[in-house]
């Protein structure tokens, strides 16, 4: 597997320093989440004290901080890991300001969503059809096919896609994620133990539920020489003339300021008769500047230079918790198009 490409830009540069001094964060972060907690419990009357002590949930929040310490340990070496990697010093993370530790926390659940079997409840719903189409895409001569997966978070659907047989790009504009990614691919089957659940109290069915530890990764990763882990806007690599046989992107196009923007890029990055592999909701970020509907955007995919060929539809939960008491799906919608010659909309 090559070696991940090193920030150099000085805004890349500080929003990587950033990443890594909020993986060093993680535990006095968390630390200081458990001291509000009681604070807020020593406002209770004595009696009503003693009462919730009675069922163990002062022994509930022991229990968390040891876990959360335990979950400590795995942010401390991936932010080892990018000292390793990107040559970060201590003295340039003197004048870094730490991501914000939800950041940190939505990269353990990734970990979990993407590389354990708990997580397999959620991949089996969205990587079979878009790992199908490559497969009907290339048959037996899918060997070497060249495929970009933009906002590739940990990576696991690009590895899958590598195992296929393809030159496959794992591309990720968020350097928490980027990292998380080297770092699982480096790791040996269920060598990492992660607590996932301990960072919300709210729908636990019991302690044991909340506490219960996940191990990944789930598989012993392997053929790394196919990927390519790659930190940056994806659409850069559209202005760098690079060609793909596919694009796959999976919980991405409603990430977009502008998603004509990003259509662009995927045309730019296909040669015609190309393939474009969607699957994932419409969720509009803050401040996107147009909102399509499904509707619009089938029709606009139409206009902007793709055929669309195939289409599904599912329904999928994302980083959830298979054993709380609150549960929600994302409607998702799916296609495989194929890249035509006009985008001249």
């Amino acid at each position: 597997m090559p070696r991940p490409s090193i920030a150099s830009d000085t805004n890349e540069r500080r929003a990587l320093l950033d990443a890594v001094a909020g993986l060093q964060n993680y535990v006095p972060e968390m630390k200081q989440v458990a001291a509000r907690r009681r604070m807020l419990f020593s406002h209770m009357s004595a009696r009503h004290q003693r009462l919730a002590k009675s069922t163990g949930y002062s022994r509930r929040l022991q229990e968390v901080d040891k876990a959360v310490t335990a979950n400590g340990e795995i942010t401390a070496r991936i932010a080892k890991l990018a000292e390793r990697d990107f040559n970060v010093t201590r003295a340039e993370l003197l004048h870094s300001r730490a991501v914000r530790n939800v950041r940190v926390v939505e990269l353990l659940k990734h970990f979990v969503r993407d590389w354990s079997e708990v997580g397999n409840r959620e991949r089996s719903v969205t990587f079979p059809p878009i790992l199908d189409a490559l497969q009907a895409e290339f048959g037996t001569d899918i060997a070497d096919k060249r495929v970009l997966v933009p906002g590739a978070g940990v990576g696991r659907l690009a590895y899958e896609i590598s195992q296929l047989g393809c030159q496959t790009e794992a591309n990720e504009y968020s350097h928490l994620m980027h990292l998380g990614n080297i770092f699982v691919l480096e790791q040996s089957k269920n060598s990492c133990s992660v607590y996932p659940y301990v960072h919300n109290f709210s729908h636990q069915i019991s302690g044991k539920e909340q506490l219960r530890p996940v191990l990944f990764p789930d598989v012993e990763p392997e053929n790394r020489d196919r990927i390519n882990n790659s930190y940056g806007d994806f659409m850069r690599l559209a202005s760098s003339q690079r060609v793909y046989d596919v694009v796959v992107t999976l919980f991405f196009i409603d990430t977009a300021e502008n998603m004509l923007t990003y259509i662009d890029a995927i045309h730019q990055l296909l040669p015609p008769g190309g393939l474009w592999i969607n699957t994932g909701p419409l969720k509009w970020g803050s401040a996107p500047r147009v909102e399509f509907t499904l509707e619009e955007v089938l029709n606009i995919i139409s206009k902007m230079g793709f055929k669309i060929e195939k289409r599904w539809s599912k329904q999928a939960e994302y980083t959830a918790d298979s054993e709380c008491l609150w549960h929600g799906f994302y409607g998702i919608e799916g296609w495989a198009a194929r890249r035509t010659e006009d985008n001249s909309g």
